[in-house]
């Protein structure tokens, strides 16, 4: 099971088992956020982490990597582009021990709350960035042997949590697809986008339709307002799609209220 290492940046509360990491104070600092693994990464097998929650008050988000050392003074390392032995992604742009090397295909400053970004060192000794299970491609080769994850929780993105799953192995430029059995035993009306896209996925057949969900930020209670014609006119559903969907929504609704 993944956990942040308990050494971190000093506006860092580690919560849900060290798990979760919080900046504190947000709207007042934007530096001092970095966590790291508290065991290095294992090849061919994803670390992943969930954005819970963002804020205004600054330009830029945070930035992720590996790195081969976790320093126990953690004083002059303020944001993790700063890390000794760093291989890191922060915006759109790559770095190699503090110097941008750069530009890569994914940009950390438009992830939004729900969004999954992973990290994952193949057999090949190249790193990948993913973002919601989609394989960004390799962003460095020769990453030493023993790197852990690295985390800035920085600037706007103030929450992350990790996500451990029972099987996130795969092969580098393949899509993680893994399953779990869904519970949806909030209300609807109080479902978060994540929530939403899980319950689209869940249904036969609509999981194509998973990643329109996320990108117009569909959470439960605008699913609410979406009726059969509205999800095969926008979301260009078949009919018979469509009329599943409202029926399992009306189940979880009568079932949940």
């Amino acid at each position: 099971m993944w956990k942040f290492h308990r050494v971190c940046g000093k506006n860092v509360s580690l919560e849900n088992d060290c798990t979760t990491a919080k900046r504190l104070n947000p709207t007042d600092t934007s530096d001092h956020g970095i966590c790291f693994t508290n065991t290095p990464l294992v090849n061919g097998e994803l670390f992943e982490i969930q954005v819970e929650e963002l804020v205004t008050r600054w330009g830029g988000s945070f930035s992720t990597g590996v790195t081969t050392n976790i320093s126990s003074d953690l004083t002059d390392i303020y944001m993790g582009l700063k890390s000794k032995e760093s291989w890191m992604l922060f915006g759109n742009f790559l770095y190699q021990n503090g110097e941008c090397i750069g530009s890569y295909s994914l940009n950390t400053n438009e992830v939004q709350v729900d969004d999954k970004l992973g990290i994952m060192k193949a057999s090949d000794s190249t790193l990948h960035f993913y973002l919601n299970g989609i394989d960004h491609g390799k962003s460095f080769s020769y990453v030493p042997e023993v790197v852990y994850g690295v985390v800035d929780v920085h600037a706007k993105c103030c929450q992350v949590s990790i996500v451990n799953q029972a099987d996130t192995t795969t092969e580098a430029g393949a899509p993680v697809a893994i399953k779990k059995t869904q519970n949806f035993s909030l209300r609807p009306a109080d479902w978060n986008v994540k929530t939403v896209c899980d319950f689209i996925d869940s249904i036969p057949g609509c999981a194509p339709y998973v990643e329109k969900f996320r990108s117009e930020r569909i959470n439960g209670a605008a699913l609410l307002e979406l009726d059969k014609k509205d999800l095969k006119d926008f979301f260009e559903m078949p009919l018979g799609l469509a009329v599943n969907v409202c029926s399992h929504l009306k189940k979880y609704e009568e079932k949940n209220k």
